[in-house]
């Protein structure tokens, strides 16, 4: 077997099921997953097959039912919601399909709020945040609001609160699914571009096999189980 100190993210016999109306649906049925340091990962498959989920319980946001989720080597599911809080904070970056920023703050003060939260100085948090939203092209869009940029701004904007703590992995759950199609190629180019310069682990659910080709390796999620990986 692999050592486990090797990876960014292990996933070992993983099982998740969630409860409708009075039945018990299998969303996860034993997954087994390996993530490298700086290794960017494409997660396929049809809608319902199980990816989101998977991306939700590698980043500590379900819980799971059998198996177990390393992280940095720490045990996801067993550590408290405090911990897992921290973990969160310290080692991982979440990407999603809608950007969820702040609506009443600037880009700059959305991408400095995970450094805050870490108690690091106010203008330290800024400094970082300007360089990191300067790096994706958005000098010019520090103090707008989220109302007063492009969907494609807004999706960078999320990219850099992600990346801003320089994390272990950046966890991308469709991040280019509410884009147009040319918009969606320049976002994506964006958030490659910054995961290998900074060596950044990354795990993208796509359903776009053409973006998925970009990444290192790509895996094939249906009814619950990886079916195939393949060198991208």
């Amino acid at each position: 077997m692999s050592n486990e100190k090797e990876f960014v993210i292990v996933a070992r016999g993983v099982k998740k099921a969630y409860r409708e109306d009075d039945r018990s649906v299998e969303v996860l049925k034993g997954v087994d997953l390996e993530v490298k340091p700086g290794e960017l990962l494409a997660v396929v498959g049809a809608s319902g097959s199980g990816k989101s989920t998977l991306l939700h319980v590698l980043g500590g946001l379900d819980s799971i039912d059998e198996g177990e989720v390393t992280v940095a080597g720490f045990s996801v599911h067993s550590l408290s919601e405090v911990q897992r809080g921290e973990l969160r904070n310290q080692k991982l970056g979440f990407v999603y399909q809608f950007h969820h920023l702040l609506p009443e703050f600037t880009a700059l003060e959305n991408v400095a709020m995970p450094l805050i939260v870490r108690r690091e100085r106010d203008d330290l948090a800024k400094k970082k945040a300007k360089e990191v939203l300067e790096s994706l092209g958005l000098a010019h869009r520090l103090n707008h609001l989220p109302s007063q940029m492009s969907g494609g701004e807004r999706q960078r904007c999320a990219i850099a609160r992600a990346m801003v703590t320089e994390p272990a992995c950046i966890l991308a759950d469709e991040p280019t699914g509410n884009l147009d199609r040319q918009t969606a190629a320049s976002v994506f180019e964006s958030l490659v571009s910054l995961a290998r310069s900074h060596q950044t682990a990354c795990v993208i659910v796509t359903h776009d096999l053409d973006l998925a080709a970009q990444c290192d390796r790509a895996v094939t999620i249906a009814d619950g189980v990886i079916v195939q990986a393949d060198n991208a």
